[in-house]
């Protein structure tokens, strides 16, 4: 008696469109594996086991959506702190390098979905070092105690209006405060900020 491999449901996230139509139509050449796109997600018909993704973008909506779902990031140039936000706060399942060949991509899938953790030596190398010193982006000394605060709680996943709710403040004014941190640091995004603070061990 022959038993069929049970068949591995994907959901493939990823913002460049030509890059997420190939990967489909290499992942569903294989029998064991069920895939979909963002743009049809709407036709699943049970969660996916693994999520396919290369931006931060859209994790936390998804991540909310399939919430027992491994999720897998394309590195596509992403740097090293912003990795290491998404592995540390994010808790996401696996990181494949952009020099992974098809052999190391489909074997990272199989990891992933047998409940193991996979993630290149280069980025596992970034998350043991990632206490280092203070990039030139900016300085955290110049950061008064409220807006330590506020970065504490972007580092730990808060939306404004969550921190507004935390420090008793409107979410404009949380808006506001949090421009002018980053203006303060040089910097652009949260996650950028969320990741500088990881790299220098001010999160706690």
């Amino acid at each position: 008696m022959v038993v069929e491999a049970p068949q591995t449901s994907i959901l493939v996230a990823i913002g460049n469109r030509v890059l997420c139509e190939s990967l489909c139509l290499f992942l569903s050449c294989r029998q064991t594996m069920v895939v979909y796109s963002n743009d049809n997600a709407q036709k699943i018909y049970s969660p996916p086991n693994l999520v396919l993704f290369d931006s931060s973008k859209l994790l936390d909506s998804l991540q909310a959506r399939y919430p027992d779902a491994k999720f897998i990031l394309i590195d596509t140039g992403l740097n090293d702190q912003e990795i290491i936000y998404l592995l540390t706060f994010h808790k996401i399942a696996g990181v494949i390098p952009p020099d992974a060949n098809i052999e190391l991509f489909i074997k990272a899938l199989k990891v992933v979905h047998s409940g193991q953790l996979w993630i290149g030596d280069n980025h596992l190398k970034s998350l043991l070092d990632h206490n280092g010193s203070m990039t030139a982006n900016g300085n955290i000394k110049c950061l008064s105690c409220q807006d330590m605060k506020i970065v504490q709680f972007i580092v730990q996943g808060l939306k404004n209006k969550e921190i507004a709710e935390q420090l008793c403040l409107s979410e404009h004014t949380i808006k506001a405060h949090i421009s002018r941190i980053l203006k303060k640091l040089n910097i652009s995004r949260r996650i950028q900020l969320a990741s500088l603070f990881i790299k220098n061990g001010q999160a706690r």
